[in-house]
């Protein structure tokens, strides 16, 4: 008599899931903020039960937190032989993050977090943390190569660039947020000297004499 193989109890697990739930839930999340977000929507989308996503995120809190830190890798790029080079770099990093569902949303993210009674600190901080190292880690190569001096108000520069990135990806509309990755280049380009120019000023006024290596 022959024997027969029996499925073991249960559904099996799907590979798959956690990364559509988090995909699901920044795509939702960037279209509607934290008042219209809603677990019943990100499980529609992600093709999954209502009770399997609180089985895993208990609260939206939760799995907006876990789609961001999933998503929101540290921006990195090729360390560049100059301070220019490197402005350049995080600058184009910056601008195709911005131009993701998982940077948008956490724009969004960020303005919910002082605006909203959430619990979204968390996620804020990782997104705050995970910005401030690339940009730290940046600024303190250019005062190695001696293109900074260590007194160089890094915190202003880095939210002067950061601002401008993100005010001129606000400023695009749809179709030209939809394009804008395949000609960056063209929209890097002026972002990236007036950064070095701003950098260029501040050295400057700290030192009285002018970094040519800085806008050069």
């Amino acid at each position: 008599m022959t024997k027969t193989s029996r499925p073991g109890p249960g559904r099996p697990r799907d590979p798959d899931m956690e990364e559509r739930v988090a995909a699901a839930a920044l795509q939702e999340y960037g279209r509607t903020g934290w008042s219209g977000f809603t677990m019943d929507a990100v499980a529609r989308r992600a093709g999954i039960g209502k009770s399997t996503l609180y089985l895993r995120w208990p609260s939206k809190e939760a799995l907006i937190r876990y789609a961001v830190e999933k998503h929101s890798t540290p921006l990195t790029f090729t360390d560049g032989n100059s301070l220019r080079e490197d402005v350049t770099a995080l600058v184009t990093s910056l601008m195709r993050y911005f131009l993701d569902p998982a940077g948008w949303s956490s724009v969004r993210v960020a303005m919910d977090a002082t605006s909203e009674h959430t619990d979204l600190d968390g996620a804020h901080a990782h997104i705050v943390t995970m910005h401030r190292e690339a940009a730290s880690a940046l600024f303190q190569r250019a005062i190695e190569r001696g293109e900074l001096t260590p007194d160089a108000p890094i915190r202003t520069i880095t939210e002067a660039l950061y601002g401008t990135v993100l005010l001129h990806i606000l400023a695009l509309t749809a179709p030209e947020r939809a394009a804008a990755s395949e000609h960056i280049d063209e929209d890097v380009a002026p972002i990236a000297e007036l950064i070095l120019a701003a950098v260029a000023s501040a050295a400057h006024a700290t030192t009285g004499a002018p970094v040519s290596k800085t806008s050069r």
